[in-house]
């Protein structure tokens, strides 16, 4: 069997999952049903943290921090964000609307995965990170994951707890999935590890680090560019998982370059398709 640990991203929390065991078990399932039977030999897991995460505040209006991030992931897009006066709802919705101009995706996509993004992302480096990384850290000693597979925020809390474990895991296969890791200022210049001389570096105790985003995937900016700012990253092609919601895990594992690549990582042939 190969041992394969799920680091979940942005969108995850359901008030069913009144465990994390209850929530990564859900998970599991629904990335098990993705993968089908592809993938032979697969011993999966995935570590939860999205209650970790939630908020109570019941208006969607992006506090300072948020609108902050929203700034910065707009200019890598190459969006200047005094574009339109203001904070509000209209603020929001011109940026995401040039967003989607550069992406070829649809502005209320645009809109709803900035929403549903960014309070999470700042929720974790304002005060979720320690709590995150503890929850993560545990699954990865538990499981004793091969490959680890992180989608989305799941990469930025991977590449974390993978350096603050260098000596104590041996990773054959990182594989990121629509990761934000290179976003300027909003998240690489916040990182732990902090990036030395502009780079970053792929955490020690991993052999093979592979990176994987979709062409109109507008969280995994900027294009092409994590590669380049991290050591040691194989890139693949970009690729197109699903046109109306090009930053879905389920989509990405649905993939075959996704496939494929955790494949080789078990040093197995592919399932049937």
């Amino acid at each position: 069997m190969t041992h394969v640990l799920g680091i979940h991203g942005v969108r995850n929390y359901k008030a069913a999952d009144t465990t994390p065991d209850i929530g990564g078990k859900r998970l599991r399932t629904e990335w098990l049903e993705a993968l089908g039977n592809r993938v032979p030999r697969l011993d999966l897991e995935v570590a939860y943290y999205a209650d970790l995460l939630r908020s109570e505040r019941q208006s969607d209006e992006l506090d300072d921090a948020e609108v902050v991030l929203v700034e910065q992931w707009a200019r890598a897009w190459g969006v200047d964000p005094s574009g339109v006066q203001g904070r509000a709802t209209g603020w929001v919705r011109w940026i995401c609307g040039q967003v989607a101009q550069r992406s070829g995706q649809r502005p209320a996509v645009v809109e709803k995965t900035v929403r549903l993004l960014f309070p999470e992302v700042a929720r974790y480096f304002a005060a979720g990170r320690v709590s995150v990384r503890e929850r993560v850290r545990a699954a990865l000693l538990r499981h004793r994951p091969e490959i680890v597979v992180a989608h989305s925020l799941g990469s930025v809390v991977a590449y974390e707890v993978l350096h603050e474990l260098a000596s104590r895991v041996d990773v054959k296969l990182l594989l990121t999935l629509g990761s934000p890791l290179a976003l300027p200022h909003a998240v690489f210049h916040r990182l732990d590890p902090a990036p030395r001389d502009g780079a970053g570096e792929k955490p020690p105790g991993v052999r093979r680090w592979v990176n994987v985003a979709d062409v109109g995937d507008f969280v995994a900016v900027p294009k092409g560019e994590l590669a380049r700012v991290f050591t040691g990253v194989v890139q693949l092609p970009e690729i197109s998982i699903a046109p109306a919601w090009p930053h879905s895990v389920l989509d990405y594992l649905r993939h075959r370059s996704v496939i494929e690549t955790i494949t080789a990582g078990c040093g197995a042939a592919p399932g049937p398709s």
